[in-house]
């Protein structure tokens, strides 16, 4: 009998394991948890745990690592609840520092730092990608998991980007998804002298 299954679109694959990885760091012990945000390129034990849960290929495993230490960083010893939050893209906490409600005069993360992130590239682009979300993540503990993963797995920068100046010139942090929701939107933006 012929295989009458479709794979699973990459997006949804990835949204899926990072939002597994989030929840499953929530019900993590203490001592899990904080071997993962310290874990090494050898990983810990939890993360070896979601790598044979979630079927993640060989191949994949070293960005993973990366997206699963800095999901355990979001994840504080006394967490209840995932950090995951749909509206609270990474590029929108980069420019707010987890303050959705702030008024930006000037980014927690500057543009300037922002454009070195943007052009740097391999593991140079996962260390400043992870010491960006360091610098926010004592103050925020809602991001969106699914925007975090694919900022570690593609190192196309554009999400990261639109997210960061929507946010930093007065937009929605997240795009309307339908013509009449953005039509019906009253968004006032920064102008610039």
């Amino acid at each position: 009998m012929p295989d009458t299954t479709t794979p699973e679109p990459p997006g949804d694959r990835v949204a899926r394991c990072a939002l597994s990885i989030a929840a499953a760091l929530v019900h993590a012990s203490t001592k899990d948890r904080a071997e993962t945000r310290r874990m090494s390129d050898a990983g810990s034990a939890f993360f070896w745990r979601m790598v044979a849960r979630l079927g993640i290929a060989p191949k994949d495993e070293p960005r993973w690592l990366v997206y699963t230490r800095m999901a355990a960083m979001l994840t504080p010893s006394t967490a209840t609840a995932s950090f995951h939050d749909t509206t609270r893209p990474l590029g929108a906490v980069l420019a707010d520092g987890g303050d959705r409600h702030a008024h930006l005069d000037k980014p927690v993360v500057s543009e300037a730092r922002l454009a070195r992130l943007l052009a740097a590239r391999g593991d140079a682009r996962l260390s400043a990608l992870e010491r960006s979300l360091r610098g926010v993540a004592r103050e925020t503990r809602a991001l969106d998991a699914a925007s975090l993963a694919w900022a570690v797995l593609n190192p196309n920068g554009q999400q990261i980007a639109r997210a960061y100046y929507r946010r930093l010139d007065g937009g929605p942090s997240h795009i309307a998804t339908s013509v009449e929701a953005a039509e019906t939107s009253k968004v006032e933006y920064r102008t610039f002298p």
